[in-house]
């Protein structure tokens, strides 16, 4: 998967793809192998080479992330180069059918059917490759349907969750 980092002034393309027992980064053209383990949502230790780096992600909405690595602070906003191209410059409108793009086990509802909704707030949690993906709602609306329950594996394409 892309994805465009904004970091202050900076746009950093970020490219992840699995290998094998680790994952692979493709940050602004360069390579860097990793391995990820989440001990516990928002938590993140990454072990590069021999080296155990602790990384704290907080949500703020709308792609942003406050992303804590030792004692320093970023502010990132976070694109899926994907989702805009879907979404163009039109605002989304209608039924919204929220997918997967990567094989994935369901692990947590955020919201259950019926509850209103904003865009960019999560609507469920898909862990895939050792890593926790929340899944946003593109849109303002009412979560009218959820179909995947929580422990449920999902493939790419299967549709998780319908937002009005």
């Amino acid at each position: 998967m892309k994805y465009l980092i904004h970091l202050g002034d900076e746009t950093h393309t970020v490219e992840l793809q699995p290998n094998g027992n680790h994952e692979l980064a493709t940050i602004n053209g360069r390579p860097v192998e990793f391995v990820v383990g989440c001990p516990e949502p928002g938590v993140y230790l990454l072990l590069l080479g021999h080296r155990v780096i602790e990384v704290r992600v907080t949500d703020e909405g709308q792609s942003s992330l406050i992303v804590t690595v030792g004692h320093r602070r970023f502010t990132l906003r976070v694109i899926d180069p994907r989702r805009r191209r879907q979404r163009g410059s039109s605002l989304v409108s209608g039924k919204v059918e929220l997918t997967t793009t990567i094989p994935g086990r369901v692990i947590q509802w955020l919201r259950q059917p019926g509850e209103p909704v904003k865009a960019g707030q999560g609507v469920l949690v898909v862990e895939a490759m050792k890593m926790q993906n929340e899944i946003r709602s593109p849109k303002d609306g009412k979560v009218v349907e959820l179909r995947v329950p929580p422990g449920q594996t999902v493939n790419p394409g299967d549709v998780l969750a319908i937002i009005e």
